[in-house]
């Protein structure tokens, strides 16, 4: 804790979040062949049916070895048929692939929500409405609460 009349340092001036990403080696490598692979998938996305875009994504390059993924069999056979398409496509970008592997990823199963139970009153837990039962003038919740209270108690 400084002195009563000293002056406390300025802290360091905060740096954007995209400057520390480029300075960590790890992240800045992610980061390239993340943009790497969105590039080659707008290329690809280009060259196959409109339809069928939104299921196919680059899932790695491994030296002159495209990978992609697909997410069903069937979009996998159209994709192999417009593989030659693809390859020219990519060589007019300037990007020299030999080979393109096309491999089926089925997407995720959604989680379902977990279903809630009803949380459902006890005779013990019920009381307090019970007492407010025969505290009640006459009407249709004490009808019903008294009602209940009976089947409740088993009565």
């Amino acid at each position: 804790m400084p002195l009563p009349g000293s002056i406390m340092p300025k802290p360091p001036p905060l740096s954007p979040i995209a400057d520390i990403f480029e300075r960590d080696s790890q992240i800045a490598s992610w980061t390239a062949r993340l943009k790497q692979e969105q590039a080659l998938t707008a290329v690809i996305r280009r060259e196959v049916p409109r339809p069928l875009a939104e299921r196919v994504r680059v899932a790695g390059v491994r030296g002159t070895v495209l990978e992609l993924a697909v997410s069903a069999g069937a979009v996998a056979t159209v994709i192999r048929q417009r593989t030659p398409d693809m390859t020219m496509a990519l060589r007019r970008e300037g990007w020299d692939f030999t080979e393109i592997k096309i491999r089926v990823q089925a997407p995720a199963a959604e989680r379902r929500p977990e279903k809630r139970l009803s949380h459902q009153l006890d005779t013990d837990n019920a009381t307090a409405l019970f007492q407010l039962a025969d505290r009640l003038p006459d009407s249709p919740l004490k009808q019903s609460l008294t009602r209940w209270k009976r089947r409740a108690r088993g009565r």
